[in-house]
């Protein structure tokens, strides 16, 4: 259904508010307005402050919508002009792109949103970012930052770290080093993080090395080790193991690392990894969609031998799914 109304051919009437300067719009399937693109200034006044959004083109950042709506007309993105400081939970913060809960409260931040291309690299990124401090007890640290997320009641849900960046986080496990971030309970605990090389876990079933070759970097929010807020392992993903269960009607079943065609070479195999979660309270693990009875079920864990990868340096510039093994 319609929630708009066009004023003339440059204005709408959203229930936002009137946007002016608008270059063009598009809608959701069932005609709700879905985003804006702006060529005049215009401010909108949200929880984190007035922004103003995109209405300037540049090679850095072209085809942005400067204004994304949900179906009931509320504003959950706005692309910035240029970067500003905003209002968060955690204090000031530089942002370029901003996004929201339907309710209005802050859902991510990314300090910049330039479009990496031929033309524009990820060290001319860079060059718009700045160092960021935190400490969040289970971390202190001092790094550049791709985007934070936070919860509707305001704490922080993840922290993604700029490429590039890498910081040491303490774990029920020990210290482990991430160059991707970590994600955290609503308590401040630790729910996730991104192992920056394999690292070897005790389990119920074993001891399993952490490591997901997959993880796209995109954001921190899920990652290949997780803990409960009791600081026990809740699931990991796995490269270098395969698992045999010993099931409770006798039979053996297998789970191992899929391995698969890598997206730049159709000579080359890369791995999957796998998943495998715990459930403390039925007494149970899951792997492939399966679920076994912990005290019931055997397990055993064998070696998985990646298939190898030789990159070039140049490879590597354009590859995140490097075997590290």
């Amino acid at each position: 259904m319609q929630n708009y109304m066009v004023i003339d051919d440059k204005t709408l009437q959203t229930p936002f508010g009137i946007l002016g300067g608008v270059a063009s719009f598009t809608c959701h399937p069932k005609g709700e307005l879905f985003g804006v693109k702006l060529s005049e200034k215009n401010m909108i006044v949200t929880e984190v402050g007035e922004l103003v959004p995109a209405y300037t083109e540049t090679p850095r950042r072209k085809n942005k919508l400067a204004v994304e709506f949900d179906r009931k007309g509320m504003v959950v993105a706005v692309s910035l002009e240029q970067q500003q400081e905003i209002i968060t939970p955690i204090g000031g913060l530089p942002a370029e792109l901003v996004r929201f809960y339907p309710g209005g409260e802050l859902h991510r931040i990314f300090m910049v949103d330039g479009q990496l291309s031929g033309f524009w690299s990820e060290e001319d990124e860079r060059k718009h970012n700045i160092p960021l401090s935190f400490d969040l007890g289970i971390c202190q640290f001092k790094a550049m930052i791709s985007g934070i997320c936070f919860y509707e009641s305001g704490e922080i849900k993840s922290i993604t770290l700029f490429p590039g960046e890498k910081i040491a986080v303490k774990t029920p496990l020990g210290t482990v080093e991430t160059e991707v971030g970590l994600s955290l309970w609503q308590s401040g605990k630790l729910k996730s993080v991104e192992p920056m090389e394999a690292v070897m876990v005790p389990t119920p079933i074993g001891t399993l090395a952490a490591f997901d070759p997959d993880h796209n970097g995109i954001n921190a929010d899920s990652n290949s080790l997780s803990f409960t807020q009791e600081g026990e392992i809740k699931s990991l993903i796995t490269c270098d193991h395969s698992i045999y269960v010993q099931t409770e009607e006798g039979s053996i079943v297998k789970y191992t690392p899929e391995q698969k065609m890598h997206p730049l070479y159709d000579d080359v195999l890369t791995v999957s990894g796998l998943k495998v979660e715990f459930d403390y309270n039925s007494r149970q693990v899951t792997m492939g969609g399966q679920s076994y009875c912990l005290n019931r079920c055997g397990f055993t864990i064998e070696a998985f031998q990646r298939p190898g990868m030789h990159c070039s340096p140049s490879d590597c510039a354009n590859c995140s799914l490097c075997n590290k093994g």
